[in-house]
Formats: C-alpha cells, sequence, structure tokens
C-alpha cells in the first residue's frame, strides 16, 4: 500500500500532501480517517507508513500516553512493546515488556536492548523542564541515550507537529535545524518526511490560539514577522524522523 510513490523528494526531504497520501479518498475528497484533527489523522497515517517490518522486535515508545499505535502495531507483528513515560509516578518503574515511568535522557535499560526506538508526539517537549524537576535535558544527550539503548542496525522513528508548539524549531518550521539534531557520526539513512504542508484540496488547519500564546515563551531565534506569517497563512502540519545506527557503532 505504501510504494515510494505517494512522496516527492524536495532538498533531501520527502515531501507527502494530502492529495498524494494513500489514505485520501479523491472521489470524496476527504481522509478516510475517521477519527481526530486534520494532525491526529496525519500523524496515524505516518505511523502506518514507516513503522512496519516488525516482527519479532523489540520496540521502545518514549513518551506512549494513554493511547500508543507503536505498541498495537509491534504487537500484532508479534514483537514486544516497552514504554517510559516521565509523567507516570516514579513509583511505576517501566520493565522490559510493560509501560511505566521512565525518561528519554536517563533511559533505565541496558545497552543494546532495542531493535526499534520510537517517539509520537515527544520530540518537540525534550528540552521542557522534567516533571517534578528543574532538570532539563539537551537533545544531544537523549539522542545518546536511544542510541546506546539500540542494537547494531537498530532504528528509531519520530514524528513532531510543526507551527504548533514546543521547541522553537518546530515551531517556526526549521527543518534544517532539526535535521541537525541526528550526529551522522551515531546515524545514518536519515530520513525527513514533511506531512500535510500541502494541504490542498483539504481544509487548512490554524495554528490554535491556546498554541500561539505559547509562542513567546518559546520562541526566541525567529522573527516576528514569520510567526505572523505562521499564524495567518500557514498550516500546522507534521514532520518525521527516521534514522538508522551507524553499523560502525
Amino acid at each position: 500500500m505504501w510504494s515510494g510513490d505517494y512522496y516527492q523528494e524536495r532538498d533531501g526531504v520527502r515531501v507527502i500532501s494530502c492529495k498524494t497520501c494513500p489514505k485520501f479518498d479523491a472521489d470524496k475528497v476527504k481522509c478516510t480517517i475517521p477519527f481526530g484533527s486534520p494532525i491526529r489523522k496525519c500523524i496515524s497515517a505516518a505511523q502506518e507508513a514507516n513503522l512496519h517490518s516488525l516482527a519479532g522486535k523489540d520496540l521502545l515508545e518514549i513518551g506512549f500516553g494513554k493511547h500508543s499505535i507503536p505498541r498495537r502495531l509491534v504487537e500484532d507483528a508479534g514483537g514486544t512493546w516497552t514504554g517510559i513515560e516521565p509523567m507516570l509516578p516514579a513509583s511505576q518503574p517501566a520493565a522490559l515488556g510493560r509501560g511505566g515511568h521512565g525518561q528519554v535522557a536517563e533511559i533505565p535499560f541496558a545497552d543494546a536492548t532495542f531493535d526499534v526506538v520510537a517517539g509520537i508526539q515527544t520530540l518537540e517537549h525534550w528540552e521542557e523542564p522534567l516533571p517534578n524537576s528543574e532538570r532539563t535535558s539537551g537533545y544531544a544527550e537523549c539522542l545518546r541515550e536511544i542510541h546506546r539503548v539500540l542494537k547494531r542496525g537498530g532504528t528509531i522513528y519520530f514524528d513532531a507537529p510543526v507551527n504548533l508548539h514546543g521547541h522553537e524549531m518546530f515551531i517556526a518550521g526549521d527543518f534544517e535545524r532539526i535535521r541537525g539534531l541526528l550526529d551522522p557520526a551515531l546515524w545514518q539513512d536519515i530520513k525527513i518526511e514533511r506531512w500535510r504542508e500541502n494541504y490542498a484540496p483539504l481544509e487548512r488547519y490554524p495554528t490554535p490560539a491556546g498554541d500561539v500564546n505559547s509562542w513567546q515563551q518559546s520562541v526566541t531565534s525567529y522573527s516576528d514577522d514569520l510567526l505572523r506569517d505562521i499564524r495567518e497563512n500557514r498550516s500546522v502540519s507534521l514532520v518525521t524522523i527516521s534514522a538508522v545506527k551507524r553499523v560502525d557503532n
């Protein structure tokens, strides 16, 4: 179903427009995913496109929340799901094969434990203060920790909203900066996908006012003109990031 013709390459990035997504019904001019906001529909479609070949895999999910598509996908394929969630109390620690408390900068598992590490709508928050702590974690620290717990040749998959909230690079849609999070000394086969940026003929999904109000606290490196353009003209969209742990590491 998800063949290579659903995206176009542009400047080294895969661009998936709504009308080329397999979830788009051209006759009815609608997304066939029946639930959620436009961005939630994209999140589901992107996971289906990227999280496959999971048979027998050990998958770690970073920040699994209440509903986990990666858990369903890997368990349906006969693999094993483990999740860490910083919002859970420390009295409920994560263990292999189940979800529990854990933080991406301090993953409570041994080296080379997992085949896949995934995070759905968590990446944009990694540098925010941790619950019940004044400590913050940098992206480099978090990604080194993920690299540590991956097996040789293991893979990562993350997605994050664009023009919505979280770290300023995601609010601004700074894809060069986002790509720069992945150190090529540690990662290979890096792929960036931009979903729903080209939303026509579906509806624009403007940034909700509550998220716009949060930008003042998050954005320091981008101009007011850019933020105004995002607010008035752009749509909330999705970026996905996947890569492979380098075979020489």
